[in-house]
């Protein structure tokens, strides 16, 4: 016999612990303790439940906790990544999310999971991020679908195996780079003040050159031919209008 309880959903049969208490007829018992409740038959009952928000304790893969968030329904993951940041954790770009045995999606719901794991707790994985996208990247090349981690710090997209499809963005000048391995590069030379500020990530870099010392190091691959020509252009989109009367303004 099946019955629904508000927020749960539980099938209960004859407790034989509560029976013999009655002198006829059987007894049903919703004693979590006793053998006639089927436990594993227990589960959540969402159409019934108030959704409300949840506290999470938020721990790295060492078990060191990096605070409590409150995650409401309706937020999605990118939103928790930046509650996460407020607390002092990695930038949302470097953070990966996993609630039970599931690795959180951005786009995703993250309420979800975090009532249907019933821990109360996520767990937070520093990941090598793009400091230019802020989220997955994409490769102009080969058109294939946005993810992390497709373009290498060397520049080339895993999917095609080419470089110059994606953009490496200096946030303190204009210009821009084929690999995250040049505008670290640049910045380090360029920007010194910033780099030595902490208002860059240098440890890619001093990694890079760590390797490079060691001689197991790969370097920054040429972008394909017809891309990065800004420089070329005085900063003009190649092709355009403007970029073709500066041409031939040199030209005259």
């Amino acid at each position: 016999q099946a019955q629904e309880s508000v927020g749960f959903s539980r099938k209960v049969v004859s407790c034989a612990v509560c029976r013999p208490r009655r002198r006829t007829g059987s007894f049903l018992c919703w004693d979590f303790s006793h053998s006639g409740f089927l436990a594993a038959k227990a589960k959540p009952n969402m159409a019934n439940m108030v959704a409300d928000e949840v506290e999470v304790t938020v721990r790295k893969m060492s078990g060191n906790v990096v605070g409590v968030v409150k995650v409401s329904p309706g937020m999605i993951t990118w939103t928790l990544k930046e509650a996460i940041e407020r607390l002092g954790g990695p930038a949302p770009s470097e953070q990966e999310l996993v609630a039970g045995h599931e690795i959180l999606a951005d786009n995703e719901p993250a309420y979800n999971a975090v009532v249907e794991d019933g821990s109360g707790m996520i767990f937070v994985i520093t990941v090598q991020g793009c400091p230019s996208c802020n989220g997955p990247c994409s490769c102009s090349l080969c058109k294939c679908e946005p993810q992390f981690g497709l373009i290498d710090y060397y520049g080339v997209c895993k999917a095609c195996t080419k470089a110059g499809g994606h953009s490496s963005n200096c946030p303190f000048c204009r210009q821009c780079f084929p690999s995250l391995c040049g505008l670290d590069t640049h910045i380090r030379f360029v920007h010194e003040a910033e780099y030595h500020g902490n208002e860059w990530n240098t440890n890619r870099l001093e990694a890079h050159l760590r390797k490079r010392e060691a001689g197991d190091a790969l370097f920054p691959a040429m972008p394909e031919e017809g891309t990065f020509l800004d420089a070329r252009c005085g900063g003009l989109l190649p092709g355009s209008e403007e970029a073709i009367a500066a041409a031939m303004a040199i030209v005259k």
